[in-house]
């Protein structure tokens, strides 16, 4: 069993775009992890594991929240990592999940002066793991929604990939944690929604570059086997 650390849905009113999130992100789960059962937690409304063992495996999922916010939920959640990481638990950060990782691991997460990455985004592979699928050696391309970025790694963490304006979109720690930047398991209708909202936050430019490059390719589902890889192996 896997489970979905759900860190997006904070906002219980009926109706939240929050609401939408999960029921995306299992879909994409049932397509990359065909042969595990998802658990699904709501961490960012307190509900937690009892310990890091209720599952073989974690997610943690992006939030519209910051890791380096100080809500008692976000305090819990790191610990819940740093407990995970003792116990070489396996571990995958998705965009906020990615960045509270290398926060709750001695790394650094900031709010980038370079502003907002957002659409379909191409970054650099500059090394590889034992569960990293040879279809993509050089590139990779998913969506992308965060104005956080994390500037420095957790210790014992190996870059694996980013771009001048995101260095460190992808690491690894060990076998047991994988991290990534990007949105594998958004859809491109769910992206435009969000970047709709947030016309006035992005800017003109940034919003109409961002929906323009929604036509291009993404590689989410070889990320996602990435994914399964990294959880089937020992």
């Amino acid at each position: 069993m896997i489970g979905l650390l759900n860190a997006y849905h904070f906002d219980t009113t009926p109706g939240s775009y929050q609401e939408k999130y999960e029921p995306i992100f299992l879909d994409y789960l049932k397509k990359i992890l065909p042969d595990h059962e998802i658990k699904t937690y709501q961490v960012a409304q307190n509900e937690f594991p009892k310990s890091t063992n209720e599952c073989e495996g974690w997610i943690v999922s992006g939030s519209p929240a910051s890791a380096y916010d100080n809500d008692e939920w976000i305090n819990r959640l790191m610990e819940f990592i740093q407990d995970c990481h003792k116990a070489k638990t396996k571990l995958v950060g998705i965009c906020f999940g990615h960045q509270i990782i290398a926060q709750a691991l001695g790394g650094k997460v900031e709010n980038s002066k370079k502003g907002w990455g957002i659409g379909v985004r191409d970054f650099k592979i500059d090394q590889t793991t034992t569960w990293m699928t040879p279809e993509l050696n050089k590139n990779c391309a998913l969506l992308f929604s965060h104005q956080d970025q994390v500037m420095k790694l957790p210790e014992g963490a190996t870059l694996l990939g980013g771009d001048d304006f995101c260095r460190i979109q992808m690491y690894s720690i060990g076998n047991h944690i994988f991290s990534l930047q990007g949105h594998p398991e958004f859809t491109r209708e769910y992206a435009k929604e969000r970047y709709d909202t947030r016309i006035e936050k992005l800017g003109e430019d940034c919003y109409t570059k961002g929906v323009a490059s929604l036509n291009n390719k993404t590689d989410e589902l070889i990320v996602g086997k990435w994914i399964q890889h990294f959880f089937n192996q020992n």
